[in-house]
């Protein structure tokens, strides 16, 4: 409790009004009196005294003189009932909230330690608001705020919340990372080396990565996929000097993670005033079915040079030792050989297929 001179105030937020009503009340004092010794109109007092309007700077000023009750005093009343008011809408939001929440895989985003939040429902709202940094958690807040887009039909095979948590995540991710100013001509030169680790293993060939795309500028980060995601990576520009390519590997097929990388460069060097996201390539348009074809070809002629592709595949039969030696001379994974042979259906999936390689999390 707070004393004010002979008079006791409750610490509990109410109503100025109410206060107001109370102090003119213990001196004799009407509200038309206390408006016109206020020079304003006697329906404002009264609309104040009712909690229809708050109590302004000039009004608190007006108190003081008049009352002999610090402006600050009523500035504090005001501001403390208006966020109780405000924390109460709140309360009732989240309320409503909650029903966004089967959208996304909150047990697996704690499970990971990507949120923190207690076992109330209440509780996983406010820690995925927290997380995506969102004042509503409806999927299409987040999806708007970065700016991707999915075909409608392309909905119902995804879930539209696990990829704005993966998204999320990435970005995360890639603003604790710190890279060069973006050099488009230093991360085409970054590709050639990252071209030549196909070949190696993961935890030889990410930090590897890492490294020579931040030093053109690129943040490159794996994050792990989760249920339904629907993409295997993505490209986006986080600023004008800094962009981001995030993989995953979805389906762990090492061929695929390969070319969606090489994918996601090509929209970067091809695509630089793209800034919206395009998922997979379903896109919402014409014109992003063309930029990922445009990026599809980019993959598919750094990875193998089209002149080398054509007399190779122009033989018409497959084997092992003609992949593995294709593979050497062109400087490339033997399993990126066989996956475009499947690709192009120049071989049945069945065959060759020992040659292929998964990758695998590991803790």
């Amino acid at each position: 409790m707070t004393t004010k001179g002979q008079r006791v105030y409750s610490d509990l937020p109410i109503p100025p009004g109410e206060i107001l009503a109370e102090e003119i009340e213990a001196r004799g004092m009407t509200q038309r009196e206390l408006a016109a010794r206020l020079g304003r109109p006697a329906q404002a007092i009264n609309e104040i005294i009712r909690g229809k309007k708050a109590i302004t700077p000039d009004t608190a000023i007006g108190l003081s003189l008049v009352l002999g009750i610090e402006a600050s005093y009523w500035m504090n009343l005001e501001s403390d009932y208006q966020m109780t008011q405000a924390r109460e809408r709140s309360r009732a939001a989240m309320s409503e909230q909650e029903q966004w929440l089967s959208h996304y895989p909150v047990a697996e985003l704690i499970k990971r330690n990507w949120i923190d939040a207690g076992r109330d429902r209440a509780s996983k709202v406010r820690a995925m608001m927290s997380f995506l940094e969102v004042a509503s958690i409806e999927p299409r807040v987040y999806q708007e705020a970065v700016g991707f887009r999915i075909a409608e039909a392309a909905r119902g095979k995804l879930s539209l919340g696990a990829l704005s948590a993966w998204l999320r995540k990435g970005e995360l991710e890639a603003h604790a990372l710190e890279t060069a100013d973006y050099d488009a001509a230093a991360f085409q030169r970054a590709l050639t080396e990252i071209r030549k680790l196909t070949d190696e293993p993961p935890e030889d060939f990410t930090p590897r990565m890492e490294t020579l795309c931040a030093e053109a500028g690129v943040a490159f980060c794996i994050v792990q996929e989760l249920p339904k995601l629907g993409a295997n990576g993505v490209a986006r520009w986080l600023n004008d000097d800094k962009a981001l390519i995030q993989m995953n590997i979805r389906g762990k097929w090492a061929d695929v993670f390969w070319f969606s990388f090489f994918h996601e460069a090509g929209h970067l060097l091809r695509h630089r005033h793209q800034r919206r996201i395009v998922v997979d390539g379903w896109g919402a348009d014409s014109s992003a079915v063309a930029i990922e074809a445009e990026a599809d070809e980019f993959a598919r002629d750094f990875l193998i040079d089209p002149e080398q592709w054509r007399d190779f595949s122009s033989a018409g039969y497959f084997d092992a030792g003609d992949v593995y030696e294709f593979a050497h001379s062109a400087g490339i994974a033997p399993f990126i050989v066989v996956g475009r042979l499947h690709k192009e259906r120049l071989v049945p999936y069945s065959r060759l297929s020992t040659i292929k390689r998964r990758y695998q999390w590991t803790a």
